[in-house]
């Protein structure tokens, strides 16, 4: 199970901030309109694995968004592509804050600052592996703009830098695990009502402090869910029900299959279930 630490998480960015990379780990900033991104490495291990990150800047007031936006943002576009001597890159995303912008639409943000964990695979760990960054995003205060920023960082084979490890570490921690059945996961979603094109479903399970859970669900496409409503606890178990409004989707409701990210005191999980 992940626990976030937030003083865990802000120590090592200090750490980095303050030390000189002891090789080239930490790359340089690259500016977009409003957010400035760069890539660090904590270096290539024993079994060539990369592991990384970007970090994200963005200015006061401001804000970009998860992987899924919800209502009205942008989805990061992350393109690593153009790197070298890097394999299937896979970016992690910590939990978001849900925010209200009013007439019902919910947004899935980060402000400030936020590290994205990245891992992948060194075909050749003899070779410094090379980080490429195309990133495209939308970032918004009262107004919003499409941003890009890129950045690039080399690192050399056999070094590690224990400083850019330490906020990776950190980062790693605020990214959801995996459910625990019995003690932390959905197990069932089923059919509780609604029409075709907005159907309502039953998300159900164990959730630890429920009343206080926030919980994220990624649907089908050309699904959109409106927010979800706890229902009442009955023998330990947990339920949710979802609205969705599905018009015009290609995906059908039978065998429908839905991403589910539940973050509840100080732990959070990452799971997909089907409906049955």
């Amino acid at each position: 199970m992940i626990r976030c630490s937030a003083s865990v998480f802000a120590l090592a960015a200090l750490t980095l901030a303050a030390s000189p990379p002891v090789s080239a780990a930490v790359g340089a900033w690259g500016h977009g309109q409003k957010a400035q991104a760069r890539l660090i490495a904590s270096g290539i291990d024993s079994t060539g694995r990369l592991s990384a990150a970007v970090e994200i800047v963005l200015p006061d007031s401001w804000r970009t968004y998860w992987r899924n936006p919800g209502g009205a943002g942008v989805p990061p576009l992350i393109d690593l592509s153009a790197s070298r001597n890097i394999a299937e890159p896979v970016v992690d995303f910590p939990v978001p804050t849900r925010e209200d912008e009013g007439d019902g639409l919910f947004d899935n943000v980060y402000r400030d600052r936020v590290v994205l964990p990245v891992s992948a695979a060194v075909p050749d760990p003899s070779k410094p592996a090379e980080l490429s960054l195309a990133m495209k995003l939308g970032v918004c205060d009262q107004v919003c703009v499409p941003d890009e920023v890129d950045a690039t960082l080399t690192i050399p084979a056999g070094e590690r830098d224990p400083a850019a490890a330490a906020v990776i570490a950190a980062a790693r921690a605020t990214v959801p695990g995996a459910p625990v059945p019995g003690t932390f996961a959905l197990d069932k979603v089923a059919r509780a009502g609604g029409t075709d094109g907005h159907p309502v479903l039953s998300f159900e399970g164990v959730v630890p402090d429920a009343p206080g859970a926030q919980v994220f669900i990624e649907p089908p496409e050309g699904w959109a869910p409106y927010p979800p409503e706890l229902q009442p606890t009955t023998a330990g178990r947990t339920s949710y029900l979802v609205k969705f409004s599905r018009l015009g989707s290609p995906v059908p409701i039978a065998g429908a299959s839905f991403r589910i990210t539940i973050s509840s005191g100080g732990r959070a999980i990452d799971q997909t279930i089907k409906l049955e």
